[in-house]
């Protein structure tokens, strides 16, 4: 039996979601979902799968997510969604709990109250199933593949290099690099900071760390990715092998925490020796890290910002964009919006976490009173995205209409 458990927020609790969703068979918890705001009835976020994911994760995670869909402008809430799966799990049983977390979220599923997504740990394959069990998938399931074939977690990465990037003043050249949790996003990062002339020195997993003042080889190491997941980093010829936790005192220009929430607290930001902080993670730097940080005189980017290239391209998930477009939306629109807001932060004598935050807020306000323009765009994307139109749309056309969309998305400034 599965036993849904709802509880609504008390309004005058700030910090607490707007609903808690335990879905639990046999007295056993199963997953969780958290919805932290609802924005034109709707709430989006990724279901995480690992063997623990604890309330206080999601409820970060989701508010992180409200912040991020505020501060581009785009009319939806947050949430996010935990699965707890055995590293073990067969996939026989791994597919029953999803199609049974799916089942319990069927009502808000099928309303569009929720819509998830995939996040860590969460292949296509366990989105498929999840969705079927509330009854929403057509066609055939997806082939069983790694979590980490996942595009959006590349443009993620890819964003929080650009933010990076920006936060150096424009040039990476010469520039170094550590990476904290390299999977698909830290190695999209990676990939396109050396592109820039960067030199990447450090990478961790959960296993081990690979350190080389003189640069890692980004195609090596992302071979040994390929064939070795998590152990990467113990399979890489060359550089020296280290724990995972040294890399917080590596020299380096820039620090991405790329893997789960809370990767840098107050007592080991007081390691850090770098200039730039840029969270490929969500809520993956603490509020008092961040503040430690920020007289230190390091540049923390605000999490909701760095890593949005994901939600900003699948904000157009009905087209299938060329190149021309996400370079339109990710290297152009998204790269002025970092570098407006890095110079009003200095401005302001403020950070630039703060800053956003603040715009955040100011959109959210905004939004719940009047969602049409931001919805009517939506609508316009999905009405191309149909059917035999989605493959006639020429790819100038595509590029021309994700510039168009693309100047509404950012604080009123950007």
């Amino acid at each position: 039996m599965i036993a849904p458990a709802m509880i609504a927020r008390d309004d005058d609790e700030r910090s607490a979601p707007r609903l808690l969703w335990r879905v639990e068979e046999a007295g056993d918890l199963l997953g969780t979902l958290v919805i932290d705001q609802l924005v034109a009835g709707r709430a989006c976020g990724g279901v995480r799968v690992a063997p623990a994911v604890t309330v206080t994760e999601l409820r970060e995670l989701a508010a992180a997510m409200t912040l991020k869909f505020a501060f581009f402008g785009i009319a939806c809430g947050g949430a996010k969604a935990g699965l707890l799966v055995a590293e073990d799990e067969t996939p026989e049983k791994r597919a029953r709990k999803t199609l049974a977390f799916g089942r319990a979220l069927a009502p808000l599923l099928r309303f569009g109250t929720y819509i998830p997504g995939a996040d860590l740990g969460c292949s296509e394959r366990d989105l498929w199933e999840m969705l079927s069990g509330a009854g929403l998938t057509t066609g055939a399931p997806p082939p069983r593949r790694p979590a980490e074939t996942i595009a959006t977690a590349a443009y993620s990465g890819r964003s929080a290099a650009i933010a990076a990037i920006a936060a150096l003043g424009g040039r990476a050249e010469g520039a170094t690099l550590s990476v904290l949790g390299y999977g698909r996003v830290g190695a999209a990062l990676a990939a396109r900071f050396t592109a820039a002339g960067g030199r990447l020195v450090g990478v961790s997993t959960a296993r081990g760390a690979v350190i080389d003042p003189a640069g890692l080889d980004v195609g090596r190491l992302e071979r040994a990715r390929a064939m070795h997941g998590e152990g990467a980093p113990l399979h890489y010829a060359g550089g020296c092998q280290a724990a995972p936790e040294e890399l917080l005192g590596l020299p380096v220009d820039v620090l991405a925490p790329c893997a789960t929430a809370r990767m840098l607290d107050a007592p080991s930001s007081q390691r850090l020796r770098c200039r730039v902080v840029a969270p490929g993670a969500n809520a993956a730097v603490t509020l008092d890290a961040e503040a430690r940080l920020g007289v230190a005189g390091v540049t923390v980017l605000p999490d909701f910002v760095a890593n949005a290239g994901g939600i900003l391209v699948s904000h157009f998930w009905p087209l299938p964009l060329p190149a021309a477009a996400v370079d339109t939306l990710l290297e152009r629109r998204f790269r002025t919006i970092v570098e407006t807001l890095l110079a009003r932060a200095a401005l302001a004598a403020a950070t630039p976490a703060e800053l956003a935050r603040r715009f955040a807020r100011r959109n959210l306000e905004r939004l719940a009173r009047n969602h049409r323009t931001a919805v009517r765009h939506e609508r316009l994307i999905a009405c191309l995205g149909r059917g035999r139109q989605r493959d006639l749309v020429p790819p100038p056309v595509l590029t021309a209409l994700v510039a168009y969309v693309a100047r509404r998305l950012g604080p009123p400034w950007a």
